[in-house]
């Protein structure tokens, strides 16, 4: 009988975020007889490091690297050394087939230890390169160094694909395009019809928009609450709107977006509920979806709306325009214009039969083009691809 092949899938943590949500949906199914993965948690295990373990994946982490993360900063690089030490000892402890990095953190730390190991080496690439800006060009180097080793890099859309051939360099026979994917909308879901807008205090005739994303400079939020502030406050029966912002207030920017809200008197329009475990009842409670990111690879939340059936507003950057047809599933709008944004977002709730017709579209889209099945094929093409 031929065993399966070890394969390491290595990330800071399994922290809620949208590659890590991507990973409890996919490895679980990509797993079996043909393949033994284990996920490598560098930092911490992470709040969804629980459910990948019941779901028979197992996640490691270096000993005592949670005590490590609170000593003074003046010892990192003690932590960093440990870090890779334990690494290079759990490669040839465990003996991985294949190692696929996560994330930069993962890539540029670990990816230059992991070549002191024979195995397989493959990165997934889920965003722009835009964040590559705020490091010294040593960083890019490095990358692009990395890139040379791998045996495949992967991108999560077409966007991604021309930026790794046209910046970096990038040979386009090593590069495969696998998109997110997306659990099908769970009817039962419905049951939580009205319940979020009792909840809320939301008027059964408003249109509802919905924001789901850590509340970060890139993702647009501000954009969004100028463009709110050019809807104006309800003031017609029939033209209410209210918008509920889901995410977490990591970089404290709610405080900025509730600052401009003021001063344009809609505050007690905007709903903000912070970080969800589930977004299910805010899908049922909502008419329209919106993410305005300055830049973004592909977005599970795009493709969590247009399963839920509703229409989708979203920045031409990125990914976005790969998953939203304009006209057909949703509106694409120029970034950072938050006019553009206003008119787009008047437009569907004006005109509430085309805006249901588009969110119907976009649900046969995601359910024929952006399956959960579709991104653990393409995962599981790549490993066959490379156990041989």
């Amino acid at each position: 009988m031929v065993s399966a092949a070890k394969i390491s899938i290595v990330i800071r943590s399994l922290e809620r975020g949208g590659t890590e949500t991507h990973l409890l949906r996919t490895l679980p199914a990509i797993a079996g007889s043909d393949f033994d993965i284990e996920v490598f948690c560098f930092e911490r295990p992470g709040e969804l490091a629980e459910k990948m373990q019941e779901a028979g994946v197992n996640v490691v982490t270096p000993p005592v690297s949670g005590w490590l993360r609170h000593i003074p900063l003046v010892f990192k690089p003690l932590t960093t050394a440990w870090t890779c030490l334990f690494f290079l000892y759990y490669l040839y402890s465990e003996n991985p087939r294949i190692v696929h990095f996560f994330l930069p953190a993962a890539y540029l730390l670990l990816g230059p230890v992991s070549l002191l190991h024979s195995s397989k080496k493959v990165m997934s690439r889920r965003s722009l390169n835009r964040y590559l800006a705020k490091y010294p060009k040593w960083v890019r180097k490095t990358e692009q160094f990395l890139h040379g080793k791998m045996s495949l890099i992967l991108a999560n859309s077409n966007a991604v694909v021309e930026e790794l051939i046209h910046t970096e360099g990038v040979p386009r026979e090593k590069l495969r395009l696998i998109y997110n994917g997306v659990l099908g909308f769970a009817e039962a879901g419905r049951s939580m019809d009205g319940a979020v807008r009792e909840e809320l205090a939301i008027a059964k005739e408003a249109t509802v928009f919905l924001f789901v994303a850590n509340l970060l400079p890139y993702k647009g939020g501000l954009d969004l609450i100028e463009a709110c502030c050019l809807l104006g406050a309800p003031t017609v029966k029939g033209q209410d709107w209210s918008l509920i912002i889901v995410g977490d207030n990591r970089a404290g920017m709610q405080q900025e977006m509730e600052q401009l809200a003021d001063q344009y008197s809609i505050r007690s329009c905007l709903h903000f509920v912070g970080k969800q475990t589930s977004i299910d009842k805010y899908l049922v409670a909502a008419d329209v979806g919106v993410l305005v990111s300055h830049e973004e690879g592909f977005s599970n939340f795009i493709l969590e709306g247009m399963s839920a059936g509703i229409p989708m507003v979203v920045s031409d950057v990125g990914g976005n325009p790969e998953a939203v047809l304009d006209g057909r599933t949703g509106l694409v709008v120029v970034p950072r214009k938050p006019e553009k944004l206003a008119e787009a977002m008047a437009y569907l709730m004006e005109n509430r039969e085309v805006a249901t017709k588009m969110g119907l579209a976009g649900q046969d889209r995601a359910r024929e083009s952006f399956s959960i099945q579709q991104s653990v094929n393409g995962y599981r093409q790549v490993y066959h691809s490379l156990k041989k």
